[in-house]
């Protein structure tokens, strides 16, 4: 059909492998309990780069938003995190009361307006962009089988 011929030329090209691997991929979803708190997203799975140092992560593609993804390495191997946060039209930040914890927050990179999603993906499916070392251009891999957690509702009180 027409629309598919459209639909598949406009989007970055997908390679078929990648110089990784992506395991037991989640998404949770939290609730600020007061309105203006937001809602907050959290992507992660286990990472597993043949080379770490030769991958540069960059974004992550999933249910229509772009995040900063980032790679951490724990004493189990290496993640891949991203967050998304989404405030209240009316909030621009969300602050936090020991102010040294705002140094270096980044709002997420929304799309520029008219700029349409540029991947046609399912609900548990996501794509990945990054950078290999021997390759000047940003490269894109699929991921799916995201599987989606219990989200939270925060209350915003926490036990001592």
């Amino acid at each position: 059909s027409l629309m598919g011929l459209m639909s598949c030329s406009s989007q970055p090209k997908i390679q078929s492998d990648a110089p990784f691997t992506v395991e037991r991929p989640t998404v949770e979803y939290w609730v600020g309990g007061r309105e203006e708190s937001g809602t907050q997203m959290r992507f992660e799975a286990r990472w597993n780069p043949i080379n770490p140092s030769a991958i540069t992560l960059d974004s992550l593609y999933f249910r229509g938003r772009v995040m900063k993804a980032e790679s951490q390495e724990t004493e189990t191997g290496f993640t891949i995190t991203a967050i998304f946060i989404e405030n209240r039209p009316d909030t621009d930040m969300i602050m936090h009361a020991d102010g040294r914890r705002e140094v270096g927050n980044q709002p997420p990179k929304s799309l520029t307006p008219g700029k349409a999603f540029p991947f046609d993906v399912g609900t548990d499916e996501a794509v990945i962009s990054y950078f290999d070392g021997n390759v000047s251009e940003k490269r894109y891999y699929k991921i799916s089988g995201i599987v989606e957690k219990q989200g939270r509702i925060s209350t915003g009180r926490t036990k001592n």
